[in-house]
């Protein structure tokens, strides 16, 4: 029996080590529905999805539970990395009984939480020369622990914050909901292929940003706006869409930065739903050559990017590759939306600024 307590408790400690370092220092985290994290956090969610379900999408509880899980979630996850090594412990300090004035494993785990968070009340001593470098190993690994929860929520914080303060600008003037058209529109007000181009530069590093951090940091996907009617996934999409505009327009298709936004666009999309199947969001793409039932959508905006002073592509080639750029990324996009509760179009901050008022006398 006591070589089993031996096994289980090693184990115990092994398996919240490798999760903990895992999640929170491996430049190269692997997301395996086995890591106890994962598991963990893929019930809870699975959880909140269920308790926000009949809630409306504009529903500010619905927001606010969402809101709460990420926070809360990194606590639960804290507490099980712990209680797991605490266990871990407990069931060795039982096992070796080299603890003087302990005789049942609730004392053993007791002293086991004490030295692991080095209380060190002292009214249960180690005896021997064993359990005092076990005291000491977990005493260590408690230390270890808290430095690297420590260490991480800078970095988490630093990556939220970062990607929030770009969505701030993510703007077409208007107190509508934003579309990729209107974006395009209020990005080259005259009509100018180089001063749109040079918006996806600057999105192409935010890009480039969440691909680092979203996939180093896999807790910081559900962290939510503080604005319910924004997020990331919806953004991302909206400016994805909004470069498939661009390489429409002469002057702006081909291998300019609207370009390389959608390499890096697409590499993000393909790294977010690594390993998730998209059997049931296949039927977001589309034929490029066949026309489809949401033809006159491509039809509107085509005839809206003209009118505004735009050079396009032919009609046929324009549509061809809109589509055929599309279809690389639209199953993750909705993967990405319904499994992480995202909503379903991005509003700027309602900000009432007319600039056609008149100017008051002197």
């Amino acid at each position: 029996m006591e070589v089993v307590a031996v096994i289980v408790g090693v184990g115990l400690i092994v398996i919240a080590l490798l999760d903990l370092i895992n999640t929170l220092v491996s430049t190269s985290t692997s997301i395996n529905r086995y890591w106890p994290s994962f598991f963990l956090g893929f019930r809870l969610f699975a959880i909140m999805r269920t308790l926000v379900g009949g809630l409306d999408d504009d529903s500010p509880l619905r927001h606010r539970l969402l809101a709460l899980f990420a926070p809360l979630m990194f606590l639960l996850l804290l507490a099980m990395w712990v209680a797991l090594q605490i266990t871990g412990f407990g069931l060795i300090w039982w096992a070796f009984a080299g603890l003087d004035g302990v005789d049942s494993f609730g004392d053993n785990l007791y002293y086991s939480g004490v030295v692991f968070f080095t209380v060190g009340f002292g009214e249960v001593l180690p005896v021997g020369a064993v359990p005092r470098t076990g005291a000491i190993i977990e005493a260590f690994f408690g230390v270890l622990t808290t430095a690297l929860v420590i260490g991480y929520l800078p970095s988490l914080y630093g990556a939220y914050s970062e990607r929030e303060r770009q969505l701030m600008t993510l703007d077409d003037g208007s107190d509508d909901r934003i579309t990729p058209t209107s974006l395009v529109l209020a990005w080259a007000p005259d009509a100018d292929a180089d001063r749109l181009n040079a918006r996806f530069a600057e999105w192409e590093q935010w890009v480039t940003s969440i691909l680092e951090t979203h996939s180093t940091l896999p807790l910081l996907r559900l962290f939510r706006s503080h604005d319910p009617r924004q997020n990331w996934v919806t953004a991302l999409g909206l400016v994805t869409d909004a470069a498939i505009h661009a390489q429409i327009i002469v002057g702006s298709s081909g291998r300019t930065e609207s370009y390389w936004f959608l390499r890096r666009s697409i590499a993000l999309f393909e790294e977010l739903t690594s390993g998730a199947d998209l059997s049931a969001y296949q039927h977001f793409v589309a034929d490029p050559i066949a026309p489809s039932e949401n033809e006159h959508l491509f039809v509107d905006l085509y005839r809206l990017l003209e009118d505004h002073g735009f050079e396009l592509l032919p009609y046929d080639e324009a549509r061809h590759r809109a589509v055929t750029i599309r279809n690389r990324w639209a199953p993750q996009m909705e993967y990405l939306i319904d499994s992480l509760l995202c909503p379903r179009g991005f509003w700027a901050p309602a900000i009432h600024l007319d600039l056609a008022s008149p100017v008051p006398p002197n």
